[in-house]
């Protein structure tokens, strides 16, 4: 259940510059339908970082790339009318290396549009996203620097364990 979730859904974001444009999607369904966004989902069970930032990348774009880290990384909070959390993504934006970029972009998944755009037409268009407007301030903050993804994802088989309730780690 993605509305009104009981916790906060884990979801990645493909981040693509090349030629000083960024590689955004058109939404189209909720949240954010009609806006220009980052491709991406959420991360399937088992599924690690950068494969899911790949896979997210193929299906909205048709375009194949090798990821190369963390470039940012936000907790999405959106409410409705009454103030309840009707949407809650804890995104992992990952950037892609510019030069692997393979295939033609078309529109695929939930997308309804596809466009690369500058990084001032997405500080100033009225129908980009805020939270990719969020993380190009970050960019032009910080540059783009990133946490390589060889050492961040986990994977390992617990023995079952007996007597505690679960809680979800």
């Amino acid at each position: 259940m993605r509305e009104y979730p009981p916790y906060a859904v884990a979801a990645v974001a493909a981040v693509l510059l090349k030629d000083d444009r960024l590689l955004l999607i058109r939404r189209g369904c909720p949240p954010g339908a009609g806006k220009w966004s980052l491709p991406g989902g959420v991360i399937e069970p088992g599924e690690g970082l950068a494969e899911a930032a790949r896979r997210e990348l193929r299906e909205e774009t048709g375009l194949e790339a090798e990821p190369l880290g963390i470039l940012w990384v936000l907790n999405n909070i959106v409410l409705d009318g009454s103030g309840r959390v009707r949407y809650h993504y804890l995104i992992v934006d990952v950037l892609f290396d510019q030069n692997s970029v393979r295939g033609t972009p078309r529109v695929g998944g939930d997308a309804s549009g596809i466009g690369w755009f500058t990084l001032d037409e997405v500080k100033s268009r009225n129908d980009v996203s805020r939270t990719v407007k969020r993380m190009v301030s970050h960019v032009e903050r910080r540059g783009l620097t990133y946490i390589p993804l060889d050492s961040v994802d986990h994977v390992s088989r617990e023995a079952e364990q007996q007597g505690c309730a679960s809680s979800g780690l």
